[in-house]
């Protein structure tokens, strides 16, 4: 489990790292669809900062899950239980700290769309952590 959880904190501080305002406008999703009015309004150089803070915390915590797990427990569950958590809880803070940079306005059915997303998120990611941890014998060997 360790492997697996340093490899995941590998990959998103990667992301972390390889995101700047040069590509960012290619790597974020949404924003190459935009409308050109719609694109002048969002503050590209914020919403990047976000980004590159919320991937390098959710690498940590992959990592420290990772770490834990190894030298504290040997109940590999609880591990894949807490990372699933890192992942979903961790893409929360892109919902709330991203909306002060996009002033701009959106339908009511996209909106809608976020906070079932955000809701999928957060109830989604304790359902599948709950069900991992309490499943019998070891996920994986």
């Amino acid at each position: 489990m360790l492997t697996a959880c340093l490899v995941c904190a590998f990959i998103m501080a990667f992301w972390g790292g390889i995101l700047n305002e040069e590509n960012a406008s290619s790597l974020l999703s949404g924003y190459n669809t935009m409308s050109d009015e719609k694109k002048k309004n969002v503050d590209f150089k914020g919403i990047t900062k976000i980004y590159k803070k919320v991937f390098y915390g959710v690498a940590l915590g992959c990592a420290l899950v990772g770490i834990s797990g190894y030298f504290f427990t040997k109940n590999e569950n609880l591990s894949v239980a807490l990372l699933i958590l890192v992942f979903c809880w961790g893409m929360t803070p892109l919902f709330f700290l991203g909306k002060k940079y996009d002033p701009n306005s959106y339908p009511k059915w996209q909106k809608i769309l976020n906070y079932f997303i955000l809701a999928l998120l957060i109830f989604g990611g304790l359902f599948a952590a709950v069900m991992v941890y309490m499943s019998e014998g070891n996920l994986i060997e």
